[in-house]
């Protein structure tokens, strides 16, 4: 997205665990924890990924978003919004399951992208998510990403079972972004921890993902408007004000 042109910022939305400057080789010196005591503002802890992507890093140890008091989640969501507010995109990278804090960011979210392997578990993880979202917060369309994959054919066959799951159980939309196929780089661009197509622009994982971000860009252009921006830090305000 930012190789063409758009304006990234991604959150580390795995609050308490945080990996994302990890695997990008970067080293905060702030983080989240600061903010929310009160010690810097936001902009002094961001740091500077590949492409002009700007990496808001979490913590390690910290609680989760909605373990936190509603000061503080005020305080955050007040942080994120000053400065998320005059990017195209803001990416919430949220870890597995269903804690609180994927709840807490995906409910909030304008378009909630769901990544899916063909593996058993992996689909009744990701049937469970959406009845959640579903039952408890009202989402009625989810993407699905499907990764790690070897083929298109596997791919989309591991989409429609998850997909006749939901049509029979759940009233949610699913949609079928694409596919990620395996790739030997992936593996080694964590390990030299660079961004894929930074160390590895040509590989084929790469070219998926180049291929997805010119489809989410050229689809979901309704979205990357500022007022997605306002709809998410007040859908944000909502779930905190549920939380309680």
């Amino acid at each position: 997205l930012a190789r063409m042109g758009r304006s990234v910022a991604i959150l580390d939305g795995d609050l308490g665990l945080a990996n994302i400057n990890v695997l990008l080789g970067l080293r905060p010196v702030y983080n989240i924890y600061d903010v929310l005591a009160g010690n810097k503002m936001l902009e002094e802890t961001v740091l500077d990924g590949p492409e002009g992507v700007v990496i808001i890093p979490a913590a390690s140890g910290i609680r989760s978003a909605c373990g936190l008091s509603t000061a503080e989640r005020l305080t955050l969501m007040q942080a994120i919004e000053d400065f998320a507010y005059d990017f195209d995109y803001l990416l919430v990278d949220t870890p597995a399951g269903l804690g609180e804090d994927v709840m807490y960011f995906n409910s909030a979210s304008a378009e909630v992208v769901c990544v899916i392997n063909d593996e058993p578990t992996s689909l009744t993880d990701a049937y469970a998510l959406i009845k959640v979202l579903s039952r408890d917060y009202g989402e009625k369309s989810i993407s699905i990403l499907v990764n790690n994959i070897a083929d298109q054919k596997k791919a989309e066959a591991a989409y429609r079972r998850l997909s006749r799951a939901v049509e029979r159980f759940l009233q949610v939309e699913l949609r079928y972004l694409g596919y990620v196929p395996c790739d030997s780089a992936v593996n080694a661009a964590v390990i030299e921890q660079k961004a894929l197509l930074e160390a590895h622009p040509s590989s084929v994982a790469a070219v998926a993902l180049s291929a997805l971000a010119r489809r989410l860009d050229s689809e979901f252009h309704d979205y990357r408007v500022k007022g997605g921006m306002q709809f998410f830090f007040r859908q944000l305000l909502d779930v905190s004000a549920y939380g309680q």
